[in-house]
């Protein structure tokens, strides 16, 4: 089982948290997989469609975003508000069909994108793809 992790670079901590997540699944369930990091901006990440972060989905939209309450957000770190903040971005981008980072690709198909999903959804979706042989 191959699981891409399409972020930023160097990750910010949402990228970073759902690739440890995953590894940690991984770990969990006992079973080999090829993990990688690739950037979304480069020719690798495009080959999935258009991919950017929050700020780029906001530009590309119009959307008006308080980028000075993300950025204090952001300095604790990962937290469900700051995924909340994020989410009118992920569900334009999802609209679009555009990919928000950070992104969870399972054997080349996304899994997860614009937010940092829990655990056991991550388990769900690694079990469902074994089961399915995918």
């Amino acid at each position: 089982m191959k699981i891409t992790v399409i972020g930023v670079v160097p990750p910010c901590p949402r990228c970073k948290l759902i690739y440890d997540l995953a590894v940690e699944v991984a770990s969990e369930l006992g079973i080999e997989v090829e993990m990688k990091k690739i950037a979304y901006d480069s020719e690798e990440a495009k080959r999935y469609g258009k991919v950017g972060t929050a700020h780029d989905i906001a530009e590309w939209a119009n959307m008006e975003m308080d980028w000075s309450k993300i950025r204090e957000i952001v300095s604790e770190g990962w937290s469900k508000e700051l995924d909340d903040f994020f989410m009118p971005c992920a569900k334009r981008a999802e609209e679009e069909g555009w990919l928000m980072t950070p992104v969870l690709l399972i054997d080349g198909k996304v899994a997860f994108m614009g937010y940092v999903p829990g655990k056991e959804d991550i388990k769900v979706v690694i079990q469902a793809a074994l089961n399915s042989g995918s």
